[in-house]
């Protein structure tokens, strides 16, 4: 079958995009991505080359980046390709006719795919317009990129778990779990090791990474680094700079006061009111040293629910995207 060549822009990729790399992929023996960008671009091109290598690991893929973004249909590009594609190229593939004189230009047959994109009816334009609406078009590797994370964090049995929990169901999951509890579970007895904050710390992002593949435009988590440096201080009785430096702050966190029923768990330290409130001025101590954004939440749990889904309802209206940064061009 030969060598192949898809070109273009991908600005976002979306799931028609896959299908036709996909496709692709079962016409050539090996598969180079071309992606076309310049300085104006609304989405950098080295974001859009990791998620392409992210999403086709056994394609290539090559950019070829100028001042000013040279239209797709142009037959420019078959000298362009020429010199990004020095082996012999035997098919063009992709779902525009422009591809039928640049197949004859560089001696190979065309594959034009699903030119209506009916199989996929998906528009990056339309995406970038409003990336939540069009969720599902985008696909996991490209999520995280116009995805904001609202963090859970207060002391123990303030309801972090079950807010986590009731805010994915209703506004699209999955949550990220707290990493810290099976750790208590399953750790040694005695006194915690610095060492062992690292761990968690480790465990939790890198389930959050995963997860976010796979959750909707707002990512749910319970508790967070920062959340874990201050355990650090409740436990040894001193921050741990190290594990501060860890610490990446998410668009919002929602702070869940210590005035709540205290529930029996054998998993949890600190029961008395005055160490939970010991707990909560150091969590609130925290955020603000790090020039957190937040949002007390207080009350009873149906005045916390309703708090919750208002500053989400608030982080939809404004989506987050890739953005624009200055190009090389190369």
């Amino acid at each position: 079958m030969g060598n192949g060549v898809i070109l273009g822009r991908f600005m976002p990729p979306h799931e028609g995009h896959v299908a036709l790399v996909r496709t692709a992929s079962y016409l050539v023996d090996q598969l180079t991505i071309v992606l076309s960008c310049s300085l104006d671009d609304p989405i950098p091109a080295g974001t859009r080359r990791k998620w392409m290598e992210s999403l086709f690991p056994d394609a290539r893929v090559v950019m070829h980046c100028t001042p000013k973004q040279i239209r797709t249909d142009s037959l420019e590009w078959a000298d362009i390709i020429r010199q990004l594609h020095p082996e012999p190229i035997h098919r063009v593939i992709g779902s525009e006719g422009y591809l039928v004189p640049l197949a004859k230009a560089l001696s190979a047959q065309h594959f034009i795919l699903d030119p209506m994109w009916m199989a996929f009816p998906a528009n990056s334009k339309d995406i970038r317009k409003d990336p939540y609406s069009h969720w599902y078009s985008l696909p996991s590797h490209v999520r995280p990129s116009y995805q904001k994370r609202l963090t859970l964090v207060g002391p123990e049995s303030t309801g972090k778990s079950y807010m986590a929990d009731l805010l994915a169901a209703r506004f699209g999951g999955p949550y990220v779990p707290e990493y810290g509890r099976p750790y208590e579970h399953y750790r040694t007895a005695g006194a915690y090791r610095a060492e062992e904050l690292h761990f968690i710390v480790d465990g939790h992002v890198a389930h959050r990474k995963t997860l976010s593949l796979a959750a909707g435009p707002i990512l749910f988590e319970d508790t967070d680094p920062l959340l874990t440096a201050v355990w650090a201080e409740m436990l040894l009785g001193h921050s741990l700079p190290e594990l501060e430096a860890r610490i990446e702050l998410p668009e919002h966190y929602l702070l869940l006061d210590a005035n709540t029923p205290w529930a029996e768990d054998p998993l949890r330290y600190y029961a008395k009111q005055e160490m939970r409130d010991k707990f909560f001025a150091k969590i609130k101590a925290k955020l603000d040293a790090f020039s957190a954004s937040y949002t007390l939440i207080h009350g009873s749990f149906e005045e916390r629910e309703s708090q919750a889904i208002a500053v989400v309802e608030d982080m939809l209206k404004n989506p987050k995207g890739p953005g624009y940064a200055k190009q090389e061009i190369r």
